[in-house]
């Protein structure tokens, strides 16, 4: 297969749907000869913060000289982000090489009788085939869902688990109590091995404290307590932490200092490993990082121009949070999106008050919801509301009406389409479509 008819298989096989488990996986890896078992892997888990918190790793790791694996979901804004070595993405080709290997295996056990491998089984597999292939030294995992089931658990043993901190979330799947969703982030921890946990709710921290103790696992928990001369200078932001003073972000967001704490401790507990990880290294490497999606300033003024992935009733609050904490005194308009199966009216009651005008806009596929149903739950905190026909009609709404600053936020899987349409390439100079 090509990139395009890679995409294509991808596509078609998301009828085989969602299915927690490792019984699939473990088959699927196992016919491609446990790629897995070769990789020295750090696995990340937890509900916000996952994916700024491996960025922050494997840019240290990347200034140290190591040869770093990342696999990260869900790919934003190209199929091949979900898998980067040494921080870049993979080629199209080397992404259509290793899918087709992966289609091949997982097409062969459905001949035997095996239910067939879902996407994301298809992905993890993949992950771990392209990194023992080009021989990365180091593998950073992102569950994808959970944790105890998700496919990314068929590892037998880790360098190190990560949990970031646990919200409610996927309560179809993971449970409806915080301790039932950290019974799955917890399921990542392995026996003897090594934990690093970011401070959590009470019920969470006792499920995870509960399970390190029953396996034997040692816990370090990150200090955030310890964050101070947080500074904020309009592009870039600093902060000091456990005797790194005045450390430098390019990336946004008040809480990325807490993301940038627990990768900090992790790259310390990876150094009494014995990597050659120095103080200068995690300084160098945390300064460096450079995520999407993630609280990223597309245009800095006039208007400023901001994106940001938060899906979920915790990434809200913290949004919310940073824009209090950055822009007080900013007129905001709000571009959301979100799916269904989200807690789309706590989204909105977290964030809907701030904004002094708000566009809502459909998202894709089986988990989508409409612009005019978002918009009726936003009406209950924010009447300024309007659904809009596409992502890209209300962003040029917003550039057309000189707007002080824009906000879009969500979903990610709109995103894309906003940096495109910014960026000039998909605006063919038409009028702005009309309000659906």
């Amino acid at each position: 297969m090509d990139y395009q008819r890679s995409l294509q298989y991808l596509s078609q096989a998301e009828k085989y749907g969602i299915v927690p488990g490792l019984d699939s996986i473990k088959r699927l890896c196992g016919s491609l000869g446990d790629p897995q078992k070769e990789l020295n892997i750090i696995h990340i888990a937890g509900t916000n913060g996952k994916g700024s918190v491996g960025c922050f790793i494997e840019s240290v790791l990347c200034s140290c000289g190591y040869k770093t694996g990342r696999f990260v979901s869900p790919a934003v804004m190209d199929q091949c982000e979900m898998f980067r070595i040494n921080g870049k993405y993979i080629s199209q080709h080397d992404f259509a090489q290793i899918i087709t290997k992966v289609s091949c295996a997982a097409d062969e056990l459905e001949k035997q009788g095996y239910p067939h491998p879902t996407v994301f089984e298809m992905q993890t597999a993949a992950a771990f085939c392209i990194f023992s292939q080009q021989k990365c030294e180091i593998a950073l995992i992102e569950v994808g869902m959970g944790g105890k089931e998700d496919s990314t658990n068929v590892i037998d043993t880790s360098l190190l688990s990560i949990i970031t901190p646990i919200s409610l979330e996927h309560t179809k799947f993971l449970g409806s109590t915080i301790k039932q969703i950290a019974l799955h982030k917890g399921g990542i921890i392995k026996q003897g091995g090594c934990v690093l946990c970011a401070p959590q709710e009470p019920q969470a921290m006792a499920v995870i404290e509960d399970i390190c103790r029953r396996k034997n696992a040692r816990l370090t928990v990150s200090q955030y307590e310890r964050i101070t001369d947080r500074r904020f200078s309009g592009t870039s932001q600093s902060f000091s932490y456990k005797g790194f003073e005045n450390i430098k972000l390019s990336v946004m967001g008040t809480f990325q200092a807490e993301n940038a704490a627990l990768a900090i401790d992790a790259c310390l507990l990876l150094a009494e490993k014995g990597f050659a990880i120095s103080k200068e290294h995690i300084i160098k490497g945390i300064g460096d990082a450079r995520w999407q999606g993630r609280f990223e300033i597309l245009k800095a003024s006039s208007p400023t121009i901001i994106i940001d992935g938060a899906h979920n009733p915790s990434g809200a609050s913290r949004l919310r949070e940073t824009l209090d904490a950055y822009y007080p005194a900013k007129r905001i308009t709000f571009i959301i999106g979100t799916f269904k199966d989200k807690n789309f009216d706590e989204i909105a009651r977290l964030t809907a008050p701030r904004a002094e005008k708000i566009y809502t806009v459909s998202t894709k596929g089986k988990r989508g919801l409409s612009a005019r149903a978002l918009a009726e739950a936003v009406k209950k905190y924010n009447t300024n509301v309007i659904p809009m026909s596409s992502p890209a009609a209300a962003l040029k709404r917003c550039l057309n009406e000189s707007c002080e600053m824009v906000v879009i936020f969500g979903s990610l899987s709109f995103l894309k389409e906003i940096k495109d349409t910014f960026n000039g390439e998909k605006d063919n100079g038409t009028k702005i479509p009309k309000d659906t």
